[in-house]
């Protein structure tokens, strides 16, 4: 039985450490994820594209004509703490629903943004505003 311990102790990776102290910290569903960098999303409907800066924390929001409609810190903006992380960053932005009482807006446009935090809402189309939906 000793040996069977020690055999599977061998063969089974062990789980890497955590970092504290301004690194990822991780959770029950794993580390973070890693920041991919500048990406953007162009909204189909109305032609906006936006652009999660360098920083991984603004998202401009830009018209068809290349004017700057806004830009926004979803996670500072709606004042959410950190989770998992110590430097949360947004790493997906894509289509989204904008909800109210657990009821789906249709009438109003909004994307998803997610950080390698995992905590995840929708920024709302026509004027930035951010909705906090949860964290996983």
């Amino acid at each position: 039985m000793t040996r069977l311990v020690l055999l599977l102790c061998l063969l089974v990776p062990a789980a890497k450490a955590q970092v504290f102290g301004g690194g990822p910290i991780g959770g029950s569903n794993g580390a973070p994820s890693n920041f991919p960098g500048p990406q953007s999303y162009r909204d189909s409907a109305t032609g906006i594209t936006f652009y999660v800066e360098s920083d991984g924390l603004h998202v401009a929001a830009i018209s068809k004509e290349g004017k700057i409609l806004s830009v926004r810190d979803p996670f500072h903006d709606a004042k959410l703490s950190d989770y998992r992380t110590h430097n949360p960053q947004i790493v997906s932005v894509g289509k989204g629903s904008w909800w109210v009482n657990g009821v789906r807006r249709r009438d109003v446009p909004a994307i998803l943004i997610r950080f390698n935090s995992s905590q995840f809402g929708a920024l709302k189309i026509s004027d930035g505003e951010f909705q906090f939906e949860g964290q996983d």
